[in-house]
Parts: structure tokens; sequence; C-alpha cells
């Protein structure tokens, strides 16, 4: 999958990869309802700009298939139990970071 995912301010998205590559931003404006995306250990997220998400769900705990590019993903930190407001450093130079 491969282009910009925006997301609108009526509107929700639930992407759950299997087995898959997403080479893409998502949600650049912050616009969107709940963002949430879901990866398994067999995808990659290639990201090509700063992303707004609600929930990021990733079966590779290390976060290693996420190609930062040097690109912020921003995630909702009342909603990331797991994530427990940590910002993480990702491959590639970027951060998984609470907004």
């Amino acid at each position: 999958l491969t282009g910009e995912i925006t997301v609108s301010a009526s509107s929700d998205l639930s992407l759950n990869l299997t087995n898959s590559t997403l080479t893409s931003t998502v949600n650049t404006d912050n616009t969107g309802g709940e963002v949430n995306i879901e990866l398994d250990k067999n995808s990659v997220w290639n990201v090509t700009g700063t992303s707004y998400i609600t929930v990021l769900t990733d079966a590779d705990t290390t976060y290693s298939n996420i190609k930062s590019n040097g690109y912020t993903i921003y995630y909702d930190s009342d909603s990331n139990s797991s994530l427990n407001g940590k910002t993480i450093t990702l491959s590639g130079g970027g951060q998984l970071k609470p907004y």
C-alpha cells in the first residue's frame, strides 16, 4: 500500500496490516477521529511524513518494523496503555511520541 492516508474529523480509521508493507503518512493534519493502526510482526510501515494516530498496536514490540525515515509518529497517550506515554526512537531516526 502506497500513498497518503487522510482521515476527516467525522471519520475513523482502523488499519490492520498482515504480511503487508505500508509506505505512507497517516492523518498528517491531525484532523481524524479514531485512527488505529495494527501491524503484525511480518508487516512494515515506511513512514513518509509526520503522522498522527490514536492507537498503535505492533506485534513487534521493538518497533523495528516501523521505518521512520526521520519522521515522527504522534500517538494519543491516553489511549495507548502499552506505550505508557513513552517516546521511542525508531529505525531511521524518527520517534514514536505521545501528544
